[in-house]
């Protein structure tokens, strides 16, 4: 599909939202109070307490903080602060476990949005699931949200340059030190004229320690001449 054909596709979605609106109201991903006309995904309430990150904070010193002993992207670009104590986490939850597509493609505009005029990156690269978790899961997230972003900034996909090769098990709990060593060479490049002599920006729905993604960026380098940037849905606090 051309770029010139993403508007158009979108406006079809948003004019088959707005009809099934009106016999089938959606709940907030949020709260779940019942949205209302003109509402797509979160109410206006959340949305006026939506938690976005400070565009400043997004600067150096939270990529140094997170990926400054590897491979450094230029740019790290969020859209909110992820707290698990917040009814925004829900956001995530329901993108990532409860197979809300729509959601995703809808926070990624949202991120793209807020980025456009500060990404100088030329192609979007989500993070792969292995080959098995995503059959179970039935898609791959950070796909989902690259698909949302590439209409906004006008950007060309390349899901097929890097490949997961290893399921390695979850992050969650683990310390930073740990969770490095349990994403080292699980991704391997496999189209590597994709991304060489590119400005990538890798896409995910979660940073916490960048361990994940710098495994990425170790593997697309191997492309020669790969400049990175980084977007992600939230950024843990």
């Amino acid at each position: 599909m051309k770029f010139s054909a993403f508007p158009v596709v979108r406006r079809l979605q948003e004019g088959v939202d707005a009809v099934l609106s009106l016999f089938f109201p959606g709940v907030c991903s949020v709260c779940g109070h019942t949205l209302v006309q003109g509402e797509r995904f979160i109410c206006t309430a959340c949305l006026a307490d939506f938690p976005f990150t400070d565009a400043d904070f997004d600067g150096e010193q939270a990529v140094n903080e997170r990926f400054g002993s590897g491979i450094c992207p230029e740019a790290l670009h969020t859209l909110f602060y992820y707290n698990r104590d917040s009814d925004y986490r829900k956001l995530i939850y329901s993108v990532k476990y409860y197979s809300n597509r729509r959601l995703g493609a809808y926070l990624g505009s949202m991120l793209a949005e807020r980025m456009k005029g500060n990404c100088t990156a030329d192609c979007l690269v989500p993070v792969p699931l292995h080959p098995r978790r995503e059959r179970d899961r039935g898609f791959n997230q950070a796909l989902e949200i690259a698909r949302g972003m590439a209409p906004v900034l006008g950007m060309e996909i390349c899901s097929d340059a890097l490949v997961r090769v290893r399921d390695n098990v979850s992050q969650t709990g683990k310390s930073t030190a740990e969770r490095h060593e349990n994403v080292r060479n699980i991704f391997v490049l496999r189209r590597p004229e994709r991304v060489a002599g590119r400005h990538v920006l890798l896409v995910d729905d979660v940073v916490t320690t960048g361990a994940t993604v710098s495994s990425c960026m170790e593997a697309l380098a191997a492309a020669g001449d790969v400049r990175f940037s980084v977007a992600c849905l939230a950024r843990v606090v």
